[in-house]
């Protein structure tokens, strides 16, 4: 019975490790350095292509229709 305990134990110190490498490993947000001005990371972030405005605009338009009904 000591002999079970003793492994079991083992085995969770062992799963314990493993879980502390792998949340070592997530991924970083990207580091903005101080002194960046605000509007320089909104003018240099990601940008909406041409059709997904147009399918915004569409679920705008469907949203109004179905607020006014």
């Amino acid at each position: 019975m000591k002999k079970e305990v003793s492994d079991f134990v083992a085995q969770l110190k062992e799963k314990a490790k493993n879980r502390n490498v792998i949340s070592d490993n997530k991924v970083e947000e990207p580091a903005v350095k101080y002194g960046t001005k605000f509007s320089d990371l909104l003018l240099k972030g990601p940008v909406f292509s041409e059709t997904q405005i147009q399918k915004i605009d569409e679920a705008r338009k469907s949203i109004n229709e179905w607020r006014t009904k």
